[in-house]
């Protein structure tokens, strides 16, 4: 919802000027005013959070929400604005009173517009319920391509000898299946015989527990007289239905919960009768399927390409095959619909009545033709997990729209955008980014966002949206000008153009269009000319995330940004007007960036991230500082000197990275003083060691480069209670052998040795008892320790150019661990085998304009380039060389050839053998013309 976003926005701004005014300017503004306006926000926002109908019963109140985004918006114009004038100007009181009185007025406007907005929102409040379904569904046979395992596991559990009551949640994203599989299970013939009485009832999400118990008892008690019922109340319609139950073996399906507190109320009165009944609930929310208790949730999840393309198939062809000619493109149409059942079943209705040659028209946009068909039922069954979301998540959601289609978001950027657009409520002592990860925890467990990639402690690292979610919040993101996407057509873009507050430019359409004074975020996903887009033209614009270079001197332009990302190589020198951007709170750049003395007079600062950054010294006591408390990210740090005021200034710092030329000039033992420093990343030319380093205890990540740290001294990383990632790049350590203590590395789960000195390491089962992945890379180690087969948590260990003899060592762990019970290890070993070419000779080879007659041959496989000798003024050479690749794809072709002229190429070999030591391949280099290769 636009308008909670818009609120919540307002309410960080005025937060802003009255609490946390930026040290190094002195803001005018009538405080009782600002006070007031505040009052007025934060009372619209407490009533939509607590009474806000998530069912719009009228166009009055779809007019209100309007208002209040756009009184929002206005009053954020009018604040903001004044503050850059100020800024600008660095004027005095004397010379803005003019302004200031202008200013108040304006102020004085908005809160009369919030009052009348708060009075129509409290008269039109509606309190109108949703309406359900409590007839039992009749429908007739389903389709259960990909579903038929599922069945299976739902069937078992309804008819599990467990004689307890047992409710058993089937849990998964709308338009999954989840209604269709409970149908399948509900009418099963062997589940009629099985069970004495059966009910189905739809739940909506404002249903009583009176009306879930009439529904229940109209299906199972054959009155003539319903009216009678209805007169009854919650305890005597329960009573009703417990004495109906009792002592018999029920089958009830509560079909698409999306609330609790009814349920809890019904509950009581289902009895526990021992003899096998069962509660079937089918949800969106997972949090709502564990609080269920008595089973672990049933996840349903996207189907896979086979399984879409058999169900897509048998809706278009029910009876036949399919024709030769349409498998391919009814293949991609069905990989489209990225394994969603319900949109391959509506887009197989299109098609089967669709003419053979309208096929590449649905093909070229599926997701519009689902969202089209059957009167948009697709999108209506989506758009009820937006309907439902709690309002202070709709514009999180919403925002998902400013991503490409099929886009791997990163958890930490998205966070940090949601942040920055205000979108996120203090509440408590969390930070807004703790916050900020429940919300996106929230929409996960609703079903509303998929997890692309999880980290090793279980956090999600990326994340992505089904494409018709996506579309969702594309439309609903384009109401009120919440957000314009560049793949509307330019007409209509043209018209929102002056109101529209976020552009975010997906693609090339849009080279003509200029931003605008009501722009504030401006998001690209690919290169382009960023000239036409001058932020001089949005003076307030608040978010700027470009992958391209961007102007320095434009981005110093930006006073009102709170988050500016422009991850193509450019660099920003000192420039004490970076501590004009008064609210900053993410800075990234791509390429250097040398920090002015004033950034420790920006307090709003959270995250700073460069290729390179250069840190001056905090100021000397007596001068202008502040303590930077919401600084959590700061890499990579150029010569960090870690001095006790640095670490005293940045307290809650959690992600910092560091290189260093030395230790002690730096006072890097001083690092021990961060005590929330979670992830640290340091690379430095000297030697570690006990007496001169001091990690926090706190780490819960660890990477390190080029510090030399002998192996008998890792007892400095493996005391570290919270360490759970350690990776040693680059002589991180050194030494040959490694003797690991007990009861360190108590809770290690991944670790990474790549290049370092390493040839014997000793150690047992109980030195690294939660250890997940090993992997290791370029090091001479020549065996694993034995005791790894005992580490139950083992599941992966990745090698890439290392011994065999530390490969076959590996082989003998994972047997083992299968001889003791235990899963066989994932072994990840990158040299598929090793592949010895024997180049002999070459043959009348053609000579290209103005080459010399010295050939060489030149062997190529994936990255690997090997060469033989030159042999001198011929154009029949022999070589007579062995070169050896390594084969890390067996798919991957290997070239043969002279200088620059092609010869031959091999796509297959037969192996026998993991490794093959001596596999000879003759090779004789073919007459072909000359060819310059591009």
């Amino acid at each position: 919802m636009a308008a909670y976003g818009a609120l919540v926005s307002l309410s960080h701004i005025l937060d802003q000027i009255l609490l946390h005014p930026p040290p190094a300017y002195h803001f005018i503004f009538a405080r009782e005013q600002i006070e007031s306006l505040q009052i007025r926000v934060l009372s619209l926002l407490d009533f939509l959070e607590n009474n806000y109908s998530r069912k719009l019963s009228s166009k009055e109140m779809e007019d209100l929400e309007s208002r209040i985004a756009d009184a929002s918006y206005a009053a954020e114009d009018v604040i903001e604005s004044n503050l850059r004038n100020q800024i600008c100007a660095k004027s005095t009181e004397e010379n803005l009173v003019s302004v200031d009185m202008e200013e108040n007025r304006e102020i004085h406007i908005m809160i009369q517009k919030f009052l009348s907005i708060e009075k129509d929102l409290v008269d039109n409040q509606s309190t109108r319920k949703a309406s359900s379904s409590p007839v039992p569904l009749r429908i007739g046979k389903n389709t259960m391509v990909g579903f038929e395992d599922h069945l299976i596991q739902i069937m078992s559990m309804l008819t599990t000898d467990e004689s307890d009551r047992r409710i058993i949640p089937i849990v998964g994203m709308g338009g999954i299946g989840k209604t269709n599989l409970a149908t399948n299970a509900f009418n099963n013939p062997f589940i009629i015989e099985k069970f004495d009485i059966r009910a189905w009832f739809v739940v909506s999400q404002e249903c009583t527990g009176k009306e879930i118990l009439l529904g229940l008892l109209h299906q199972i008690i054959n009155t003539a007289n319903r009216n009678e019922l209805e007169m009854n109340d919650d305890d005597e319609l329960g009573e009703k239905l417990h004495k109906t139950l009792f002592g018999r073996k029920y089958f009830i399906v509560m079909d698409d919960m999306w609330d609790i507190t009814a349920w809890e109320i019904v509950k009581r009165f289902l009895p526990d009768n021992n003899n096998g009944s069962r509660i079937l609930v089918t949800t969106r929310l997972l949090n709502l399927a564990v609080d269920l208790g008595s089973c672990t949730p049933y996840e349903l999840n996207l189907l896979d390409e086979a399984q879409s393309w058999d169900l897509l198939r048998e809706k278009v062809f029910p009876e036949g095959r399919c024709p030769v000619e349409l498998e391919e493109i009814g293949r991609n149409i069905a990989k489209k619909c990225r394994g969603l059942p319900l949109a391959l079943v509506v887009i197989g209705g299109l098609l089967a009545k669709s003419k053979t040659e309208d096929w590449k028209y649905v093909e070229e946009d599926v997701t519009s033709a689902v969202n089209n068909e059957d009167d948009e039922l697709c999108m209506k069954v989506i758009s009820l997990s937006y309907s439902h979301l709690p309002i202070y998540l709709k514009p999180c959601f919403l925002y998902l729209a400013v991503f490409p289609h099929d886009f791997d978001i990163k958890m930490s950027r998205l966070v940090r955008l949601w942040v920055a657009e205000g979108f996120v409520r203090q509440c408590g002592p969390k930070s807004l980014e703790e916050i900020g990860e429940e919300y996106l925890k929230d929409l996960i467990d609703r079903n509303l966002i998929l997890v692309s990639k999880i980290g090793i402690s279980g956090e999600v690292k990326t994340c992505h949206i089904h494409d018709l979610l996506s579309d969702l919040c594309r439309r609903e993101a384009q109401k009120d000008n919440f957000l314009v996407l560049s793949k509307l057509d330019n007409n209509k873009a043209s018209l929102d153009m002056q109101r529209i507050r976020r552009l975010s430019i997906n693609n090339c359409h849009w080279k003509d269009v200029t931003l605008t004074a009501s722009i504030r975020s401006f998001l690209t996903f690919f290169s382009m000319n960023l000239s036409t887009y001058s932020a001089r033209r949005s003076p307030l614009l608040r978010v700027l995330d470009v992958v391209d270079r961007y102007p320095k001197d434009e981005i110093l332009q930006l006073i009102n940004s709170r988050y500016v990302s422009c991850t193509g190589l450019i660099s920003m020198s000192s420039s004490s007007i970076l501590s004009r951007l008064w609210c900053l709170q993410t800075l990234v750049v791509g390429g250097e960036l040398t920090l002015p003395s004033e950034i420790w007079q920006m307090p709003q600062l959270r995250h700073v991230q460069a290729r390179r950054i250069s840190l001056p010294d905090p100021p000397s006591r007596g001068e202008k500082s502040t303590l930077l408390e919401n600084l959590q990210t700061l890499s990579i740090v150029k010569d960090f000197k870690c001095t006790k005021e640095v670490t005293k200034r940045i307290p809650n710092l959690k992600k910092l990275g560091i290189v260093c030329p030395t230790i002690g000039s730096y006072s890097l033992s001083n690092l021990g003083f961060f005590h929330k420093l979670e992830s640290l990343s340091l690379a430095l030319s000297g030697t570690l060691g006990r007496g001169n380093m001091v990690f926090p205890s706190s780490l819960k990540k660890l990477v390190l480069s080029k510090c030399k740290i002998p192996w008998e001294d890792m007892s400095i990383v493996g005391s570290l209670p919270n360490l759970e990632v350690l990776k040693l790049r680059s002589n991180a350590a050194v030494g040959q052998k490694w003797i690991s203590n007990e009861g360190e590395f108590a809770r290690l789960k991944y670790l990474l040795i790549h290049e370092c000195e390493l040839v014997i390491w000793e150690s047992d089962n109980t030195h690294f008892p939660c250890l997940e992945q090993i992997h290791l890379r370029t090091v001479s180690l020549k065996e694993i320790p034995s005791d790894f087969a005992e580490i139950l948590p083992l599941q992966v260990i990745d090698l890439y150019r290392c011994k065999n003899s530390l490969l076959e060592s590996v082989k003998e762990v994972s047997e083992e661990r299968e001889n003791l019970g235990y899963d066989a290890l994932q072994i990840r070993s990158s040299v598929f085998a090793l592949l010895r070419i024997s180049v002999q000779r070459g043959i009348n080879l053609a000579l290209g304009n103005g080459r010399s007659r010295d050939p060489y041959a030149v062997v190529r496989m994936s990255k690997q380039i090997l060469k033989t000798r030159v042999v001198r003024k011929t154009v029949n050479p022999e070589w007579h060389d062995d070169l050896t690749v390594a084969v890390l794809d067996p798919s991957q072709p290997v070239s043969v050839c002279t200088t620059k002229t092609c010869s031959v190429r091999m796509r297959r070999w037969e192996t026998q053998s993991l490794i093959l030591d001596h596999l000879y391949k003759r090779l004789r280099c073919i007459q072909m013309p000359y060819q310059m290769v591009q």
